[in-house]
C-alpha cells in the first residue's frame, strides 16, 4: 500500500488569484526599465580576445595574482587604464580543486584574476560581475542608446566637470552628451546638457531597476514629468524642481520636492487631521488637513 495515498500537498484547496487591473500595471516594468533592458553584461564563454575592461581605480590591481608586481602594487597606477581580455586558464588550488583564472593584458604587462569558481561555474560568470572593472563594451552600450536623448531628470544630484557636487534641478529636461566610464561605485559618468546651454555631470549604475541605486530608472524619465501633475500651478512647480517648498503645499507636492519620509506621525485634534514629517537631515513638515502649515529645515 502506498504511503502517500494520504498526504495531503497543500495544492489541492488552493484558488486561483486573478490580479487586479491596476495590480498588473503596478507590476509591469516602467517604461524607463523596458528602456535599459538590453543593457546588461555578457557571459565569460562569449568573451572573445582583445575584450577591453577599463580599471576603475588605482586599488584595481589588487585583485590580480601579486606575483611579479612591485612591493607596493599602489604604484602600478592601474587606474583609468584599459585591460584586454587575453584568454582563461586553469589554476589548482590548495583543496584540490581547479578553478579558472582570467587572462588580461595592459601596454604588455600581464595580470591573472582568480575567478575562485570552477569551469562549470564560471560559465555563468558575466562581465558586469568583475571587481573594480568596468565592461567597456557596456559603455559603449549605454553611449550608444544615450547620446542625443532628450531625457527629464529625477535626480539633484549634480557634478561639475571635476567631480565636485553642485545644486541640481530635478524633472527638467536634458539631453544626454557624453557617456564615460567612471568609479567602483558608479561606473557611468554622463554628461547632459539643459536647454539654456549649461551642463552638469551625473554618476549611474548600469542596472535597470526602479529599486536599485541610481539606475536609469531612479534617476531619469523618458517622458516629460511635468504632464503627469496638470493640476500642480507653475509656480508650485517651479519650487519642486529645485527642491523647494511653501506653505499651502499638499503632501503630494511636498514629496515630489523633497522625496519619501523617513519617519512620518500622524494625528488628529476635535476638528482636524494633523501629520508630521520628519527627513533624515533634520528637515521637518507639519500638515494640517494635508496641506503644509510650517516646516523647519
Amino acid at each position: 500500500m502506498s504511503l502517500c495515498t494520504s498526504c495531503f500537498t497543500g495544492v489541492e484547496g488552493t484558488k486561483k488569484i486573478k490580479l487586479s487591473r491596476e495590480d498588473r500595471k503596478a507590476l509591469a516594468p516602467s517604461d524607463e526599465e523596458q528602456f535599459f533592458v538590453g543593457i546588461k553584461g555578457s557571459p565569460l564563454p562569449l568573451w572573445e580576445k582583445g575584450k577591453t575592461f577599463i580599471a576603475a581605480d588605482d586599488k584595481t590591481i589588487l585583485i590580480f595574482d601579486q606575483q611579479g608586481l612591485p612591493s607596493d602594487p599602489l604604484t602600478v597606477r592601474l587606474g583609468g587604464k584599459y585591460l584586454s581580455f587575453e584568454g582563461i586558464d586553469k589554476r589548482m588550488a590548495p583543496d584540490g580543486k581547479m578553478y579558472v583564472v582570467i587572462v588580461f593584458k595592459n601596454n604588455g604587462n600581464i595580470y591573472v584574476y582568480n575567478t575562485g569558481k570552477t569551469l562549470e561555474e564560471a560559465e555563468t560568470l558575466t562581465s558586469d560581475q568583475l571587481p573594480m572593472l568596468i565592461d567597456n563594451d557596456m559603455v559603449e552600450e549605454v553611449k550608444s542608446l544615450l547620446l542625443g536623448k532628450r531625457l527629464w531628470i529625477k535626480s539633484p544630484l549634480w557634478y561639475d566637470e571635476a567631480g565636485n557636487r553642485i545644486s541640481g534641478l530635478k524633472f527638467v529636461a536634458v539631453t544626454i552628451e557624453d557617456v564615460q566610464p567612471a568609479s567602483i561605485a558608479f561606473p557611468l559618468k554622463l554628461r547632459f546638457t539643459l536647454d539654456n546651454g549649461k551642463y552638469a555631470w551625473l554618476f549611474m549604475n548600469f542596472g535597470n531597476s526602479g529599486t536599485e541605486s541610481r539606475s536609469f530608472p531612479t534617476l531619469f524619465s523618458i517622458s516629460d514629468i511635468r504632464k503627469k501633475y496638470p493640476a500642480i500651478s507653475d509656480e508650485v512647480w517651479e519650487l519642486i524642481c529645485q527642491g523647494q517648498i511653501k506653505t499651502g503645499m499638499t503632501k503630494e507636492e511636498c514629496k515630489l520636492s523633497l522625496g519619501n519620509p523617513s519617519e512620518v506621525n500622524s494625528g488628529h485634534d476635535y476638528s482636524q487631521t494633523l501629520d508630521m514629517w520628519h527627513y533624515s537631515d533634520g528637515t521637518a513638515l507639519w500638515f494640517e488637513d494635508g496641506l503644509l502649515t510650517r516646516f523647519r529645515r
